[in-house]
C-alpha cells in the first residue's frame, strides 16, 4: 500500500514538472507586446471609442483614441486592449480630468469639486460636479488614475478637459490665487493695484460679490481679472506637465500623450508643448465648417506634431448617420491641410445619444488616403500671404475681452482668405511664457504680404520686425477691429501683387497648393453641402491659373486628377511664360490635381 502511494506521488511530481515545462515553453513562444512610439504619424487614421476589429480594418485605422478606461482600469477594457494589440492596433485611452462621474468616491467628489461665484457647486454639463484642478486631493487621485491607464496597457493617453475651469472659486483655488499674487507683488503693490490690504484673508469670490459682480467678467479691476486668468493658466499647465512627467516615470516605457485642446483656442494652445500629438474637438458649425486656418495654425505652432480634429458634442447632436458625406469631407479637408480627423464609433453627443458613422460609407475615402500617402507627405505649401498669429494678443492682450476678439478676428481673417482663394499660411509668435516660439525677420520675408488681425496688442520687438520687413519691401495689411472681409480682400488685391493663384472657383470650394519633388499638386475641397439630400453639390469647369515657382519644371509631366469619388482622369494644361493654366471638368467633394 505504501509503495502504491509513493509511486503515485512520484507520478504526480513528474506530471507537474512536465506541465510546468510546457507552460514555460508556451510562454517563450508567445510574443510579448512591445510598447514603442514609432507608430505615431501625422497621417494616421484613428477611430473614437471601442469599435470592433473589423471596423478598424475596414477604415485602415492605426487604432483608437478617446477609448478605454474612462472610469479607470477594468477587465472588459483590458481584454479589448489586449485584443487590439494582438491585431496590430494602437490604443489611446480616455482620461477625463474634470468630470466627477469618473469616480464613485462620493467623499472625494464633495471635497474636491469647484464652486461658482455664488458659492454653489459648479456643474459639468448640468449633471455632475466639475472637479477642481487646484485641489491637491483631486490631483493625487488623477495621478493614481493615470497609473491605472498605464497598467492597462495604453499606448497613449488622451487628457480630456485639459484646460482650466476659469470660473472656479473653491477654497483651493482662492488660496492658490493668493499665493500666486503674493509671489508677484509686494504689499504696497497689492494695495495700490488691487486694493488688497491683507493677502492672507483676501477672497476673490467675496470681493467680486461685494463689487456686484455676477461673474468674473464683471470685475471692475481688469488687471486683477487678468491675473486670475493667468494664475489659472499657469497652475493648470504646471499640473499637466507634472502629471505627464509622473506618468512617464511610473511607466518606465514608451507612453505618448495627447490632449483635447478644444477648438485649438489660445487658452488650449498653451498645453501643446507638453503633448506628443493633439486631438481637438472643434465647434465646426460656428467656424462655418471651413477649418484651413485651424489646421495651418496647429502646424505653425508645432510642425512635427499630428493634429487630429473632431466635431464637438453639439455638432454630433445635430447630424444624423445619413450625413456620412460630411465625414468624408472632414477627412479630406483635414488631410489636405496637413492634419487628420477622428472617425466616431458610439461617440457621446449632447443629450446622451451615441453617434456612429457607417464605416462602409467611409472606406472609399480612408482607402484613398491610405493608398495615396505620398500626396500628403514631404510636401511644401505654397503661399504668398502670411497671417501673423500672436499668442499674447489672443490670450491676455490689454483686456481679456480684447483677447477673445483678437482670436475671433484671426479665425475670420483666415476664412476670408480661404474663400477668396488667396493662398496663405500662418506665422506663429509665442508669448515666451507659455509658448516659447519667437519670430524672425526671415519668417516674415517668406511672404509678399503679412496680415495683422484686428485687436492685436503687439510688443515693441514685433513692431520693430514689422517695420524692418516693410522697409525691405514687404507689404503689411492691418485688419480692422470690425473685420470687413470684402474690404480686407480688396486691400490685398489692389496691391497689384502676383498672389500665385487665379481661379473662377466659388467661395465654397477650398484650394490648397503644394510643391513636391520639383512638381505641383493641388487639393480641392467642396463645402457646398445640401442638408436635404445629405450630399455635396458638384462644381464644374473650375479654371485655374498658377504662377510657377522658380524651382518647378513641368516639362513632360501629365496632369492627373485623382479622387475617391470617381475614376482617375487626365487633363491638358497650357504653360505660358511663368504661368500654367488648366480646367477641372468636375469636382464632387474632393479631388487632387497632380503633375507627374
Amino acid at each position: 500500500m505504501n509503495k502504491i502511494i509513493i509511486y503515485m506521488m512520484i507520478f504526480l511530481v513528474i506530471i507537474g514538472f512536465l506541465f510546468f515545462a510546457y507552460l514555460k515553453t508556451q510562454e517563450s513562444t508567445v510574443e510579448r507586446y512591445v510598447f514603442t512610439s514609432d507608430w505615431l504619424n501625422k497621417h494616421n487614421i484613428y477611430v473614437y471609442g471601442t469599435p470592433p476589429i473589423d471596423y478598424l480594418k475596414k477604415v485602415n485605422a492605426t487604432g483608437v483614441t478617446f477609448s478605454v478606461y474612462y472610469s479607470g482600469l477594468n477587465d472588459e477594457d483590458k481584454n479589448y486592449v489586449d485584443k487590439l494589440h494582438k491585431n496590430g492596433f494602437k490604443v489611446t485611452s480616455n482620461f477625463p480630468t474634470i468630470q466627477a462621474h469618473i469616480t464613485d468616491n462620493q467623499s472625494l467628489r464633495e471635497a474636491a469639486h469647484c464652486i461658482d461665484i455664488s458659492g454653489n457647486p459648479l456643474m459639468f454639463f448640468g449633471d455632475q460636479f466639475a472637479m477642481c484642478s487646484n485641489s491637491y486631493i483631486w490631483q493625487g487621485f488623477l495621478k493614481r488614475r493615470v497609473e491605472e491607464h498605464i497598467n492597462g496597457g495604453a499606448d497613449a493617453i488622451l487628457i480630456d478637459e485639459i484646460g482650466t475651469m476659469e470660473d472656479c472659486f473653491c477654497e483651493d483655488s482662492i488660496m492658490a490665487f493668493n499665493s500666486y499674487l503674493s509671489s508677484r507683488y509686494s504689499i504696497s503693490q497689492l494695495h495700490n493695484l488691487f486694493g488688497i490690504d491683507d493677502i492672507n484673508s483676501f477672497n476673490y469670490r467675496i470681493y467680486l460679490l461685494e463689487k456686484g459682480a455676477k461673474s468674473i467678467w464683471d470685475d471692475p479691476n481688469q488687471k486683477l481679472m487678468e491675473e486670475y486668468f493667468k494664475f489659472q493658466y499657469q497652475s493648470r499647465v504646471s499640473f499637466i506637465r507634472e502629471l505627464i512627467q509622473h506618468a512617464r516615470e511610473y511607466a518606465g516605457r514608451d507612453i505618448l500623450f495627447t490632449g483635447n485642446t478644444y477648438g485649438l483656442r489660445p487658452d488650449e494652445q498653451i498645453y501643446v508643448p507638453y503633448l506628443d500629438f493633439i486631438t481637438f474637438e472643434t465647434p465646426i458649425e460656428s467656424l462655418q465648417g471651413k477649418l484651413f486656418v485651424i489646421y495651418l495654425l496647429g502646424e505653425s505652432l508645432s510642425p512635427s506634431k499630428p493634429f487630429i480634429g473632431f466635431p464637438d458634442i453639439f455638432v454630433l447632436a445635430n447630424i444624423s448617420e445619413e450625413d456620412w458625406w460630411l465625414w468624408r469631407h472632414w477627412l479630406a479637408e483635414a488631410y489636405a491641410s496637413g492634419g487628420s480627423f477622428l472617425i466616431p464609433y458610439n461617440s457621446y453627443t449632447l443629450g446622451g445619444r451615441l453617434y456612429s458613422v457607417p464605416f462602409d460609407k467611409l472606406s472609399a475615402y480612408t482607402d484613398f488616403i491610405s493608398s495615396h500617402q505620398s500626396y500628403y507627405e514631404n510636401v511644401s505649401r505654397i503661399a504668398k500671404v502670411g497671417i501673423l498669429y500672436d499668442l499674447h494678443s489672443t490670450l491676455i492682450n490689454q483686456a481679456k475681452w480684447r483677447a477673445w476678439a483678437a482670436w475671433d478676428n484671426f479665425v475670420k481673417t483666415g476664412q476670408a482668405l480661404q474663400e477668396a482663394h488667396i493662398l496663405f499660411d500662418i506665422i506663429y509668435k509665442g508669448d515666451s511664457e507659455f509658448v516659447n516660439k519667437p519670430i524672425t525677420l526671415n519668417d516674415l520675408e517668406k511672404y509678399s504680404v503679412v496680415i495683422i488681425p484686428g485687436y492685436y496688442d503687439l510688443d515693441a520687438a514685433t513692431e520693430s520686425l514689422l517695420k524692418q520687413y516693410s522697409q525691405k519691401g514687404g507689404h503689411i495689411v492691418k485688419a480692422n477691429d470690425t473685420l470687413d472681409s470684402s474690404n480686407l480682400i480688396a486691400k490685398i488685391r489692389n496691391m497689384g501683387l502676383d498672389l500665385g493663384l487665379e481661379t473662377n472657383a466659388p467661395s465654397n470650394l477650398g484650394i490648397m497648393v503644394y510643391k513636391k519633388d520639383g512638381s505641383l499638386l493641388l487639393h480641392f475641397i467642396n463645402y457646398d453641402y445640401n442638408n436635404q439630400t445629405h450630399d455635396f453639390i458638384p462644381k464644374n469647369q473650375i479654371a485655374v491659373t498658377l504662377t510657377l515657382p522658380d524651382d518647378i519644371n513641368l516639362t513632360g509631366k501629365t496632369l492627373r486628377l485623382l479622387t475617391p469619388d470617381t475614376n482617375e482622369k487626365t487633363v491638358d494644361y497650357i504653360v505660358q511664360e511663368n504661368k500654367i493654366k488648366f480646367t477641372i471638368p468636375d469636382i464632387h467633394e474632393y479631388l487632387i490635381a497632380s503633375f507627374e
